[in-house]
């Protein structure tokens, strides 16, 4: 358990948990307040524990006597129903997109010139009875599961994401992160390489317009043994054009790095298979929201990039 972490999110859990607005409710006051049902919910996720498994630990294990001894906690440790209804609120929401800003912005960092889009799968099993992961066809194997999209940079560094069943198409995604990455890197992105599915026309212009920068994506024929037969719009046309330069070819190369952002990630989280009690479109979300708090927590704490792509 990483001591420095946990007192550093406690920290920032606590602080936007006062700036939350308050609104009022109906109903019997509430015993917990939302930045301490994050707090044993981020305790799990940096644990790799079931919610069940945290509560339990920290109500009567060591784990729970460390936390008590160095931390203020008003009440006890809520119960395992309460953890999981109150995770489903809006003010929980609120809180936990707020941390995850705020521990983004702990890497103070700008985006580079290029940033690269990608879909990596998280796997679920075969017989799984979850009802929101799909089937999707990857390297002409069969899988079932979900899909975390992202954006990052040649350096490692995530600036957009989002969680989909695996069968959704990364076009429909990728219009999605490049609202994310306009809001937050307008101006300093000049290309954003992808693979052959991002390949549209709208998504071309999308990127034009937000971003003022060229989306770089391999022709996708789709099925089709070639498009010469009809003529190309206008970003799709311009997209080839540049692609078969070499300057083209060394910036197409640098896709790479998310492939090792996506290693870095799944392998230090343990999210490349769900675990058994990750299961749902929105506990999925949740969980994958909760491992990069502590991912980029831990990329903050112990600062470690990816070597840029040649």
């Amino acid at each position: 358990m990483d001591g420095r972490l946990l007192n550093k999110l406690y920290r920032e859990v606590r602080l936007l948990g006062k700036r939350q607005p308050h609104r009022r409710r109906a109903g019997r006051p509430r015993t917990y307040g939302t930045d301490e049902v994050l707090m044993v919910w981020l305790f799990a996720a940096m644990m790799d524990w079931a919610i069940s498994v945290a509560q339990r630990e920290l109500a009567s294990g060591p784990a729970g006597w460390w936390l008590r001894r160095h931390w203020d906690w008003p009440a006890k440790i809520p119960s395992v129903p309460t953890l999981t209804r109150r995770a489903r609120q809006p003010d929980f929401r609120w809180l936990l997109r707020s941390v995850l800003r705020k521990v983004r912005a702990w890497l103070a960092r700008r985006p580079s010139r290029t940033a690269i889009m990608d879909a990596t799968l998280l796997f679920t099993g075969p017989y799984s009875r979850d009802d929101d992961s799909r089937w999707t066809c990857h390297g002409g194997k069969w899988f079932r599961g979900y899909a975390l999209h992202t954006i990052c940079d040649e350096y490692g560094t995530l600036w957009a994401w989002h969680v989909t069943s695996a069968n959704v198409q990364e076009m429909k995604v990728g219009r999605r992160l490049i609202r994310q990455l306009a809001s937050g890197g307008k101006g300093q992105v000049r290309w954003v390489v992808s693979d052959s599915g991002y390949d549209s026309e709208p998504l071309h212009q999308l990127t034009r317009r937000r971003l003022k920068a060229q989306l770089l994506a391999p022709i996708n024929a789709r099925g089709a043994k070639g498009d010469g037969w009809r003529k190309r719009q206008p970003g799709r046309d311009a997209c080839d054009r540049f692609i078969q330069t070499d300057a083209g070819t060394k910036i197409m190369n640098k896709r790479s790095a998310i492939e090792r952002w996506n290693s870095w990630f799944k392998g230090t989280s343990g999210v490349s298979m769900l675990p058994y009690h990750v299961r749902g479109l929105r506990r999925v979300r949740l969980w994958i929201s909760l491992k990069l708090i502590v991912f980029l927590g831990h990329q903050h704490l112990s600062p470690r990039h990816l070597r840029a792509a040649a």
